[in-house]
């Protein structure tokens, strides 16, 4: 097996990097269960390091129970004991919270059925001629009507739709990099294909410390050609938000410093705290702040579809960027959001996302404080992500443990830009009903009670 696995030999511990991008592929499938991995002489030739740290590699995946160990017959992918989300259907004797992937009861299918087959029939096929770029001109509109939701007062000229958040993040960031923008700072534990995406782009990204809880010294150092990506509510992986108070002092930084800020929300409209927290960009005087909004993210990801504000020194920029990347987002789902929109849809899908969410949220809390009564737990005020420290134990070996049990959750080292070992994992409440809550907290209480 010949392997090609990227590293940075300024950046990070070698051996953690070849352990994070094997453990990947093997969960992805890529690397098939039972395969045997190059031998630690071989993929040290291949990638250009020492022997030993091969060796250092392949023990952490062991440790993870992603790789077997099997003596002078080599190491041999071992990811049977951790299946693949997607693999295992809902239904099933598994816990699936390291899926992102919504139940049936959060999609409205219903509605979405009986709206598209009757779009296209009183639209007589005019939509699939296409759109432009920048999308359908009612759509745009009836999305800053939405956006109003978030406390957002845009101009019709600051929207385009996109095909979901991830596109519009790539899009902006080329848009931004031919620009002249140079840099990408993040917090250090973000959302985990920021990495890649900003690459793929041809922009460095850095880590900064997890702002509110660190400070904001860090951000003294961005200047005007640097962008700051944030997701200041419920925040992917921790479910952290913001406070309005450290929200303006960001923005009281962007105004003395001139970077650039996007405000990636694709959770924002799934709150179900007391507080309402208004978006970062409704707080916004000037006009330093780009906006992704994805509201499809948890009621119908398949779809992609999702949209953005751009302050109009960008539009132009951004919106020809978007012709030659990946064109039109698809005219005819277009067509079917303007019309759930205007029915009404999609504020009855939200708020039924956001009582079945807080449901489970408060399940999941409640069955770990009872069963880790010594564990603080972070309350998210609204999304889909929650934090559990693991005390003195490695995220990963703690994932190993639970996934053994039929409860798989994320290692929190995924979301570290730094490479560092995160003694925390991260829930998703995506696939997990709130009713199954209490017997998942009780396997975890089973399997980690000596680890806490």
């Amino acid at each position: 097996m010949l392997l090609e696995i990227p590293l940075d030999f300024k950046y990070g511990t070698l051996y953690r990097q070849i352990a994070e991008h094997l453990e990947k592929m093997i969960l992805a499938g890529s690397i098939p269960s039972g395969t045997r991995l190059p031998g630690t002489r071989e993929l040290a030739r291949m990638l250009g390091v020492s022997r030993s740290t091969i060796v250092e590699a392949y023990m952490l995946l062991e440790k993870r129970g992603i790789v077997l160990l099997k003596g002078r017959s080599g190491a041999f992918a071992a990811s049977d004991s951790l299946p693949h989300p997607v693999s295992c259907p809902e239904g099933k004797n598994v816990f699936h919270f390291d899926s992102e992937r919504p139940t049936r009861d959060l999609i409205p299918f219903a509605a979405l059925a009986k709206i598209s087959r009757d779009a296209l029939l009183e639209d007589e096929g005019n939509v699939l001629a296409g759109s432009p770029p920048e999308g359908l001109e009612e759509l745009r509109f009836a999305l800053l009507e939405h956006s109003v939701l978030r406390g957002i007062p845009a101009r019709p000229g600051e929207m385009a739709v996109t095909s979901g958040g991830k596109d519009a993040l790539s899009t902006v960031l080329r848009a931004l990099r031919a620009g002249g923008y140079g840099r990408v700072f993040a917090e250090k534990l973000t959302y985990t294909d920021m990495t890649e995406i900003a690459a793929n782009e041809g922009l460095s990204l850095r880590p900064v410390p997890l702002l509110g809880e660190d400070g904001l010294a860090s951000l003294e150092k961005l200047t005007s050609r640097d962008i700051l990506y944030l997701v200041p509510s419920f925040q992917n992986p921790t479910g952290r938000t913001l406070p309005p108070e450290i929200r303006r002092e960001i923005l009281g930084l962007r105004q003395r410093k001139g970077f650039l800020i996007i405000e990636d929300d694709s959770y924002g409209e799934l709150r179900y705290g007391e507080k309402s927290v208004p978006a970062l960009k409704a707080l916004d005087e000037g006009e330093g702040v780009v906006y992704i909004g994805s509201f499809s993210q948890v009621l119908f990801p398949g779809m992609r579809l999702g949209y953005i504000l751009l302050p109009p020194g960008l539009w132009n920029s951004y919106v020809h960027t978007a012709s030659f990347r990946q064109g039109q987002t698809s005219s005819l789902v277009q067509l079917v959001m303007l019309k759930f929109i205007r029915q009404g849809k999609l504020a009855e899908a939200v708020e039924k996302a956001r009582a079945v969410l807080s449901a489970r949220m408060e399940s999941l809390i409640l069955g770990l404080e009872s069963a880790f009564p010594g564990i603080p737990v972070h309350r998210p005020e609204g999304g889909v992500f929650l934090w559990f420290p693991t005390g003195k134990t490695d995220g990963g070996e703690a994932a190993g443990l639970a996934a053994r049990s039929g409860v798989f959750v994320t290692d929190g080292s995924h979301f570290s830009l730094g490479n560092q070992r995160q003694r925390a994992i991260r829930f998703s409440i995506s696939f997990v009903p709130a009713q199954r809550m209490d017997e998942a907290c009780a396997r975890l209480e089973k399997c980690w009670k000596s680890l806490f």
